[in-house]
């Protein structure tokens, strides 16, 4: 669970969550209270994704700790459901700017490039490139990343060594 701790200053707040580590993470955020708002309608609608705090390394080689939604959301491919592992750092800058969301494959996963996702991982959606606060939110987001990989799966099944199990993700096409 999130609570603010808007008593100092600059607003702080702090998250906690029977998932993660009993101790206390604080965060630095622009908007702790939208940020907090945002982030408790993730982990009501979706089980599978937990809250952690990480050092996220840029581009530019400097680095920043920030909350994550990291776990697997729901996508539905030719009827069958599916758990895609993801994982979204939400900028310090939230809601004002979108988060940076990648696909986690899993050590039996490929990633399957496309217009949406790199050979990276990294996310790339019409909605993250159309932002806009206070219109876009997390949890909007995350139902768009459900919808479109429902269209174009980013990940698929490694394929099975001899003797080997197979998973539940679907091939490449």
């Amino acid at each position: 669970m999130l609570h603010t701790s808007s008593s100092i200053y600059p607003q702080h707040f702090q998250l906690q969550n029977e998932a993660v580590p009993s101790r206390p993470f604080k965060l630095q955020y622009q908007r702790p209270a939208e940020t907090e708002q945002d982030a408790l309608l993730v982990f009501s609608t979706f089980k599978d994704v937990r809250p952690k705090m990480d050092t996220y390394v840029f581009n530019d080689g400097s680095q920043k700790t920030l909350l994550c939604i990291d776990g697997t959301i729901p996508v539905y491919y030719k009827g069958i459901s599916y758990n895609i592992p993801i994982c979204i750092w939400v900028m310090d800058t939230h809601p004002y700017n979108p988060p940076l969301c990648f696909v986690k494959p899993t050590k039996d996963m490929l990633i399957k490039p496309s217009k949406y996702v790199d050979a990276n991982g990294k996310i790339y959606l019409p909605y993250l490139y159309d932002w806009d606060c206070p219109s876009s939110d997390l949890h909007t987001l995350i139902q768009v990343m459900s919808a479109v990989f429902g269209e174009s799966p980013p990940v698929f099944s490694q394929p099975s060594q001899p003797n080997s199990p197979r998973t539940g993700i679907a091939e490449a096409d």
